[in-house]
């Protein structure tokens, strides 16, 4: 559809993230495609001006009850229905859709412009305890532990998140020694994370293994982070790193460790990251981070994101139950 390829140039043009803009593609492309099924168009041949509202809330329905294809090895795991916040999103990206089509007279009306989101609980981030996340710091089975400890050391000391890490360069290691990192974050916002002593020296016992590999292999690579193999990329190969494999990485790690669970993937180093930053020290009474330096390091554009990091921990409250006025009169 010409209107939806234009929409996407746009929103490249932009400086939209590519897999924000797959993202929305792959919303937009399939609620159309259920419309145009619904009111039988030859070929799902859909002009924009049959969309109507109630068309969209069933194509809406019918996604939010439709079997997850992710769960199709295993079905028994898969959820009765898929989450509000997958459903929020899929709804964000039909009403800018609609919303730039009305904008651009493509449509005489907005039909998804009255559609509302569905409420979403708040649910604390799945972070991993100090002890447990010291204990992922130092473990080192692996076919290549250099590499792997640096992956989860790094995401553990600065809260970078899977995207970030897999796209980190050479060149956005800044000082030699390196002591700080140059990120490209979402929305192509770029921010400087200053790293402590223990990512400095598992990046300094990284690099010459890396080296190595490289020189072994007979390859070149612009990230940070490199497989043990090469792979076929469309008409070359590559060794550099991919999604998949720090997320494997990762998930090998967890489940070494025993703190593999459900929802404790990649991301969970990055909440225990933040949580563990705002937890008050227990000599000085002081977090490591205030929330606006929370919010910078973790490249939030909304301090209000932040404040769901701010979880206090069973012991905290008993403590807190204890020391209070009333407790021991």
């Amino acid at each position: 559809m010409a209107a939806l390829h234009n929409w996407l140039m746009e929103l490249g043009n932009e400086g939209r993230a590519p897999r924000t803009v797959e993202a929305y593609e792959a919303d937009v492309a399939d609620t159309l495609a259920f419309v145009a099924e619904q009111i039988k168009r030859p070929n799902n041949e859909l002009d924009l001006t049959e969309v109507t509202r109630e068309g969209l809330v069933a194509a809406i329905a019918d996604f939010r009850t439709r079997p997850d294809p992710r769960y199709r090895v295993h079905p028994e795991r898969a959820p009765k229905e898929r989450s509000p916040a997958r459903v929020a999103r899929r709804i964000a990206a039909l009403r800018v859709f609609f919303k730039w089509c009305y904008g651009t007279g493509k449509i005489p009306a907005d039909p998804a412009a009255l559609i509302r989101s569905p409420k979403r609980g708040k649910r604390l981030p799945k972070a991993l305890d100090q002890p447990t996340a010291v204990t992922l710091m130092d473990e080192g089975e692996s076919r290549w532990p250099a590499r792997d400890q640096l992956i989860v050391v790094l995401a553990l000391t600065t809260g970078l998140r899977l995207e970030e890490m897999a796209t980190l360069k050479m060149v956005d290691l800044v000082g030699s020694p390196p002591n700080a990192l140059n990120v490209i974050g979402k929305g192509n916002k770029e921010r400087h994370i200053p790293i402590p002593e223990v990512t400095q020296h598992a990046i300094e016992t990284y690099l010459p293994e890396r080296q190595q590999r490289l020189t072994k292999l007979a390859h070149e690579a612009r990230t940070l982070f490199i497989s043990s193999r090469p792979r076929v990329v469309g008409q070359v190969t590559s060794v550099e790193a991919t999604r998949a494999g720090i997320a494997y990485v990762v998930d090998r790690v967890l489940r070494r460790c025993g703190a593999r669970r459900r929802g404790s993937r990649v991301h969970v180093l990055r909440h225990t990251f933040a949580t563990l930053g705002l937890r008050p020290d227990q000599s000085t009474g002081q977090p490591a981070y205030t929330l606006r330096q929370l919010q910078v390091a973790l490249g939030h554009a909304n301090l209000a994101t932040i404040q769901v990091y701010t979880e206090v921990s069973d012991a905290e409250l008993v403590k807190a139950a204890q020391a209070h006025p009333l407790a021991n009169t």
